[in-house]
């Protein structure tokens, strides 16, 4: 007996599952893998089926499995004040600083 045997979910014969890769930086970002089995714990690990036929093993957070995916954070508000204006304003607090310092 395997040790991780317990651990480990395999889907009925005729069920088939998909999910999709949706963490931006994956390489198969984007497409959708068989579900074989499912490895259990805190961020479980999907087995899958990749597209040349052989297994991989992908955290379950990289991909749809649990719900929908997290929102596109490039898609998110730009920051109010620009780096250039950050920098200037650096400028008149070091200027202001020695200013009073005199």
């Amino acid at each position: 007996m395997l040790a991780y045997s317990q651990h480990i979910t395999p889907f009925t014969k005729g069920s088939e599952e998909w999910v999709t890769v949706t963490h931006p930086h994956h390489p198969l970002h984007g497409q959708r893998v068989q579900l074989v089995r499912v490895r259990r714990g805190p961020d479980p690990d999907l087995i899958i089926r990749m597209s040349d036929g052989y297994h991989g093993a992908i955290a379950a957070s990289l991909t749809d499995y649990a719900g929908p995916a997290d929102p596109d954070l490039s898609l998110a508000e730009p920051p109010l004040l620009s780096i250039e204006g950050l920098w200037q304003i650096a400028q008149w607090v070091r200027q202001q600083k020695g200013a009073h310092e005199i």
